[in-house]
């Protein structure tokens, strides 16, 4: 961050980037960033003020560490919390890989912004799990008993079209009901024929299927259906 410089930024461009030159990268890469829109605004900000002959952004912006613990002091934050974690300057990715988290962002697409080359980095070691919205994900799986309650009121509305399909003045089982809906089905399509489960052949040798008669008689004989 030391090393940036005022060519490095783009903050003109449909997507404003940061060009971070291989030179100043730990790998010794060349990475190209996409800049949020409050990070943008301040860097904005901060060209604003740079005097003319200065081109290191940060230069003079980077805080010894004896500094950062005064300011964390000043801002009421524990730079060791009670659950030994730190908030230095490092604990700004771990703030960067939860909040990507939170945001939906896919594991894979987090590696990249984050510049980690092993997946396992981000989604624990830098991903706060406490922070993620665990009761959020649990809240918006889909309701089981809204399908249950459609269901039941699909049967109801069948049992209601069985008794629509009788005689006047019938008072008709559920089984009935169901066995009239089957008739009227097949009236309507002559061609079904339903496997019986039994080996019947035909007169050439062949597999046979039975016809609606035989499928109505067993509907009737199977009151469990």
């Amino acid at each position: 961050m030391a090393e940036l410089l005022r060519s490095d930024l783009n903050l003109e461009a449909e997507q404003p980037f940061v060009n971070v030159r291989a030179s100043t990268t730990k790998n010794h890469k060349q990475a190209i960033l996409a800049l949020h829109a409050d990070l943008v605004s301040e860097l904005r900000k901060l060209l604003a003020q740079l005097p003319p002959n200065e081109n290191k952004l940060l230069a003079h912006l980077m805080p010894k560490m004896s500094v950062f613990k005064n300011d964390l002091k000043a801002a009421g934050i524990e730079f060791l919390n009670a659950e030994g974690k730190r908030a230095d300057f490092h604990s700004l990715r771990h703030t960067l890989a939860t909040n990507l988290a939170r945001a939906g962002t896919s594991p894979r697409i987090a590696m990249e912004v984050m510049r980690r080359s092993d997946i396992k980095l981000t989604t624990k070691t830098y991903t706060d799990a406490g922070l993620l919205p665990v009761a959020d994900a649990v809240v918006k799986l889909p309701s089981l008993m809204s399908k249950a309650r459609s269901t039941q009121i699909g049967t109801q509305s069948l049992f209601r079209a069985g008794h629509d399909q009788s005689t006047p003045g019938t008072d008709m089982s559920t089984d009935d009901a169901l066995q009239a809906l089957e008739i009227k089905q097949l009236e309507r399509d002559d061609s079904a024929i339903v496997p019986t489960g039994q080996e019947l052949t035909n007169g050439s040798g062949g597999r046979a299927r039975t016809n609606e008669h035989v499928y109505l008689q067993r509907l009737i004989e199977d009151k469990s259906l």
